[in-house]
């Protein structure tokens, strides 16, 4: 009997000896894990701040290439309204653009009616006065 309590104390020991190694290795391969982890979002990290830096600098460049379009447009307004303002004749700022206006030019002119202006006014023809104003200056008074 003795000798089953010892063997008993022996897998006991074992048992718990497994459980605890097994703990304990799970504890050292989670903070193993743990590390990898976090090396793998800093590397996460970097790799979407330098995409990031990347779209900013092509973002900037579209938005200068933008501006300075931008300003030659500015500066050719402005050099056809001083034009404009100086008399020239050459260049002006066209209503329509440039192909209408070319096409309005070429277009031919249809031949306006001239109405002639009388400085006689017509003669009345009318036998007697007639509308509002008759002429008469008595008038009669209806009798109800």
């Amino acid at each position: 009997m003795d000798w089953l309590v010892g063997v008993a104390l022996l897998v006991a020991g074992g048992v718990l000896g497994f459980v605890l190694a097994k703990l304990l290795g799970d504890k050292q391969t989670n903070a193993s894990e743990d590390t990898n982890s976090e090396q793998t979002v800093k590397e996460l990290m970097a790799q979407q701040a330098s995409n990031h830096l990347h779209q900013t600098k092509n973002i900037t460049a579209e938005i200068s290439q933008h501006l300075t379009q931008l300003n030659e447009q500015i500066s050719h307004y402005e050099q056809l309204i001083i034009s404009q303002k100086s008399g020239q004749e050459g260049e002006q700022l066209n209503y329509f653009g440039d192909d209408a206006t070319a096409y309005l030019r070429n277009k031919s002119s249809r031949e306006t009616k001239q109405t002639s202006t009388a400085d006689v006014q017509p003669l009345d023809f009318s036998a007697e006065s007639s509308g509002l104003f008759s002429g008469n200056k008595d008038t009669e008074k209806k009798s109800n």
